[in-house]
């Protein structure tokens, strides 16, 4: 018959048998980690013995390193608040820029609104028409004083020509009496 390896009989001597290998092995095993610890422990009291005197050797560097360590840290600190202080700086550079292309842009137009004769040569041009316009105007004033005083001077001439008639020409066809006479006299 096979056993079952999950019966509890076979597992307990099993155990029994495994606990008398580990009893057989167990005193090598003690010896060999007594020999390992023991190397450790040798190992690390020549690491602390070099470690200090490394220490002792290396003091200056240690702690020229060490102010070189928080030299470092204020530069960086420093470097930090530069950094922002650029950054500043190159934000209203930019709002000066800004106004500057602006400032310029306006300086363009008004020196090209200086040398452009366009403005120039449109008020010669309203001069000239204004000239012509203006010697026209005389011309005809001319022509209407001209033709007011043909009108006049014929109105003149009509007018004394009514005045050198007589003026009670009905007077002179009509008889009177007398008596007529007498009454306003």
């Amino acid at each position: 018959m096979v056993s079952d390896p999950k019966e509890w009989r076979n597992r307990l001597v099993n155990t029994k048998s495994y606990q008398q290998k580990v009893i057989d092995i167990a005193p090598d095993t003690y010896a060999t980690l007594e020999r390992v610890a023991e190397d450790l422990g040798r190992t690390l009291t020549a690491l602390r013995q070099a470690e200090s005197k490394l220490n002792t050797q290396c003091h200056a560097e240690i702690a020229t390193f060490a102010e070189k360590q928080e030299e470092l840290k204020a530069k960086q600190e420093e470097y930090g608040k530069n950094s922002e202080y650029i950054n500043q700086l190159t934000n209203d550079l930019a709002v000066v820029s800004e106004e500057l292309a602006s400032i310029k842009g306006r300086m363009d137009e008004r020196g090209n609104s200086m040398t452009d004769t366009a403005p120039l040569i449109k008020i010669k041009s309203a001069l000239s028409q204004i000239r012509n316009e203006t010697k026209q105007m005389e011309i005809r004033i001319g022509v209407v004083t001209h033709t007011l005083v043909a009108k006049k001077l014929q109105s003149d001439q009509t007018t004394k020509a009514e005045a050198s008639q007589p003026k009670n020409g009905h007077v002179a066809q009509e008889t009177y009496l007398e008596d007529d006479f007498d009454e306003y006299g």
